[in-house]
């Protein structure tokens, strides 16, 4: 048998040199394995226990983060007050003009239920006194206006009062009114009446004309001229009134007013100065005034001074003036003035 060749024995041999060089490579390289674990474990601890730190540990003003969340908070807060705030006043504004539009409301209701209209401005100040009701005949741009005149005379003659009874009758003076009135007459001359007959006759004669709009703008004296009739006169009140005729074609309808005015009539007269006296005490006249003004014993009116004249009739138009009276027109009837008459007007108003 032959012997085994070398190549196979030196195959057998262990290589005892090659693993010694391994064995410390891989020994290395598993420490620096098990390093690289241990700090990276170590690390992540350390990563763990920097935020626990965050999330425990109160934040330091200094941190820039904290601060900048804080900043934003508190703004909110301011805004979200202040929206609150408006929404407030917006609530408590619309609820103060809902209650003034219900009161608004309910005075015009109430305006209405009373009968006065929808009148707004009665509801934001008070109303004016009512004034003096308007005149019946309302004047429109194509009304025409016509002035009529009217004469009433009379010959103070012989038969001076019934010449003044007839033209007075034609009138339409109540011939009983003017009966009434010359109970306590002595004479049929007209200008040697007494002032208080003649006062009544006047007054109806110009109360009865006044009923059909007439107002008086003048009385006159025409004196006569023949021999026969020296001393006696045509005595003359003369009338006038307006006339409004409209177009048929501009003709409108006007409501009658709820309240009218006329006229009232007030004569004076008188023919004596004690005549005079009496008349206008009975018109409210001092007594003690007028015997201040009288600087003579003269019975007639026309044998005083005009200073005293002046003085008397002043007298008699300041009474008269107090109580709105209007002087007219003034008369004289006869010669030498020994029939004088003052006549005034005043408005009254009737319903």
């Amino acid at each position: 048998m032959s012997e085994p060749a070398s190549d196979t024995a030196i195959e057998i041999t262990p290589k005892t040199q090659t693993s010694s060089v391994r064995v410390p490579r891989i020994v290395a390289e598993i420490n620096r394995v098990a390093s690289r674990v241990r700090d990276r474990n170590k690390k992540e601890e350390e990563d763990n226990d920097d935020a626990e730190v965050l999330e425990n540990d109160t934040p330091t003003p200094s941190q820039k983060p904290v601060d900048i969340k804080i900043i934003r908070e508190n703004t909110h807060y301011r805004g979200k007050k202040r929206l609150n705030i408006l929404l407030a006043f917006l609530l408590v504004l619309i609820s103060v003009l809902l209650l003034a539009v219900c009161v608004f409301l309910a005075r015009i209701d109430e305006n209405i239920r009373s009968g006065g209209g929808t009148n707004i401005q009665s509801l934001a100040s008070p109303q004016p006194p009512p004034s003096s009701p308007p005149p019946s005949t309302v004047i429109t741009p194509s009304s025409i206006a016509s002035i009529e005149h009217k004469a009433v005379v009379w010959n103070d003659g012989s038969n001076g009062l019934g010449n003044f009874k007839t033209a007075a009758e034609n009138e339409g003076v109540s011939t009983t009114d003017m009966e009434a009135c010359t109970t306590t007459a002595t004479s049929t001359y007209f200008k040697d009446l007494t002032g208080p007959v003649k006062k009544c006759l006047m007054e109806l004669l110009m109360s009865t004309l006044a009923k059909d709009n007439w107002a008086l703008t003048m009385a006159h004296a025409h004196a006569l001229s023949s021999a026969r009739l020296t001393g006696f006169i045509d005595n003359a009140y003369y009338f006038t009134r307006t006339n409004y005729t409209t177009p048929t074609m501009a003709v409108s309808t006007v409501s009658a007013p709820s309240a009218s005015v006329s006229m009232e009539h007030k004569a004076v007269i008188w023919r004596l100065v004690a005549d005079f006296k009496t008349s206008a005490e009975n018109e409210g006249v001092s007594t003690t005034d007028m015997d201040a003004c009288i600087t003579s014993n003269h019975e007639h009116w026309y044998g005083i001074s005009s200073l005293d004249q002046k003085c008397l009739v002043e007298l008699l138009l300041g009474t008269l003036e107090k109580e709105n009276w209007t002087l007219t027109t003034t008369h004289a009837f006869g010669f030498n003035s020994e029939g004088n008459a003052y006549h005034f007007t005043r408005p009254v108003q009737t319903s």
